[in-house]
């Protein structure tokens, strides 16, 4: 990828860049009390998400982004090994899950800041639309502005952001290990609650486990990617399974099972915990932690997903106004603009009426599907590259079946479901409309192509 007018993008993430860059994407440890609810047997299930999921995927992306090496990462591999329209297919839909997915984790560190005003506030701030809106549309407009300035300075927001992920797990696992030391820990059975919903809890950790591909979206702007991305997803791959399994057992510790059904996140589990310990001044702490966690990992997706457009920009397959890059900043400023507008409406529908909110949660439901179509096409250009060695193309047709396996659980309703067909047609519909979007409008560039040639 490269644009002959256009002024080239530097180089700036290091090794430990790349690291905490992925962390911050990875370690959410909000995802653990909900999957927790299958005791000791949950931490079983999180191996084997990383087993089939991470690994496979660790594998595809160090093997792709040598054999196809420059920005836009899957959208550039799947071009590449699929031709122009599935790569686009693949970029649009990893593109607009992350609007999606912007907007929840900017409420949702609304939420978690909450708690840093003390927890009797907490459940006050967070039913207050001015306060989360506050939050959230501050915090938009700083990772624009700090990425529109270029990552030398908007990669400090992620790096800060993957130091806060790790001493968030600390914190929760001291809680753990001081509950268990007073004598008032849980006691958690081997395993409990084993139904169908056990596959949905699968999809949620495989979920949970994407991210360390984002930092290839960025491939143009890695200093040394050769020799550095290797051992950046090999410490994070470390780093983010370790965070799940010890925060799961710290939560199993702090908070006995009858009552994980009813946690909301897992500021609400570790204030039960330490409470009962004796600990209640670490929820504080932790929501800062937490918050700032929150925070990078909404910067490291903005920036990350924003590299899409750019390309699709350069390649015309958008609009070629995504494709410029800033005169002063060498920065994709117009693609980050564009990204900042989108993901700003999405949070302003997610704080109105209920109508609007509710169809806007049909959109995050569909989006867990959208999320995982460029993974079909990522083990299955893993499968078949050529020169690729045996167990590679294993490793795809594993992470091809685990990600099979995420797209049917995604369609599984869950138990407050009233309506199994409302549910099923909400979906189908919040899935191929978007998809339906883009295609239109590719298929637009593309006739407008041979026009302006």
């Amino acid at each position: 990828m490269s644009n002959p007018a256009a002024p080239p993008i530097p180089r700036t993430l290091g090794r430990w860049d790349l690291v905490l860059l992925k962390i911050v994407a990875v370690v959410n440890i909000n995802n653990v009390p909900p999957v927790a609810v299958y005791g000791w047997a949950s931490l079983g299930l999180w191996g084997l998400a990383f087993v089939t999921f991470f690994v496979p995927e660790a594998i595809a992306v160090l093997t792709l982004s040598r054999r196809y090496p420059g920005e836009g990462g899957i959208y550039l591999w799947t071009r590449n090994e699929f031709g122009e329209a599935h790569g686009f297919l693949s970029g649009w839909c990893y593109w607009t899950n992350n609007l999606f997915y912007v907007p929840v984790l900017l409420v949702y560190m609304a939420g978690i800041f909450a708690f840093a005003g003390g927890e009797a506030r907490a459940a006050d701030l967070v039913d207050q639309k001015l306060f989360v809106g506050a939050i959230a549309f501050g915090w938009l407009a700083l990772i624009a502005v700090a990425n529109i300035r270029g990552l030398a300075v908007g990669k400090w927001i992620q790096n800060i952001g993957g130091l806060g992920a790790f001493l968030s797990v600390l914190l929760v696992l001291a809680a753990g290990v001081a509950a268990w030391s007073a004598g008032v820990g849980a006691h958690a059975p081997t395993i409990t609650g084993v139904n169908w919903e056990m596959t949905t809890s699968f999809a949620v950790m495989c979920n949970a486990l994407v991210g360390i591909e984002l930092a290839s979206t960025m491939g143009d702007e890695i200093r040394r990617p050769e020799r550095d991305l290797g051992p950046a997803i090999a410490i994070a791959g470390v780093v983010s399974i370790a965070s799940y399994l010890l925060v799961t057992g710290a939560v199993l510790t702090l908070v006995p099972i009858e009552r994980l059904g009813v946690i909301q996140g897992i500021m609400q589990a570790v204030s039960a915990g330490a409470n009962a310990a004796g600990l209640g001044w670490i929820v504080v702490p932790l929501a800062i932690l937490m918050g700032v966690a929150t925070g990078g990992a909404a910067s490291a997706w903005f920036a990350g997903s924003s590299r899409i457009p750019f390309v699709a920009g350069l390649a015309n397959a958008l609009p070629s106004a995504l494709g410029r890059v800033h005169p002063r900043w060498n920065s994709p400023h117009i693609a980050l603009g564009t990204c900042a507008v989108v993901a700003g409406a999405f949070t302003a529908l997610s704080l109105v009426g209920s109508s609007v909110a509710e169809a806007y949660q049909v959109l995050l439901k569909a989006a867990v599907v959208i999320q995982l179509i460029p993974f079909v096409y990522l083990f299955l250009a893993l499968a078949r590259t050529e020169g690729a060695h045996s167990a590679a193309r294993i490793a795809g047709a594993i992470g091809m079946a685990t990600t099979i396996v995420g797209l049917c659980a995604a369609f599984l309703p869950t138990a407050d479901v009233t309506s199994v067909a409302l549910f099923e047609a909400k979906l189908v519909v919040g899935v191929v409309g978007p998809t339906a979007l883009g295609w239109f409008l590719f298929k637009r560039a593309a006739r407008a192509r041979p026009r302006s040639a």
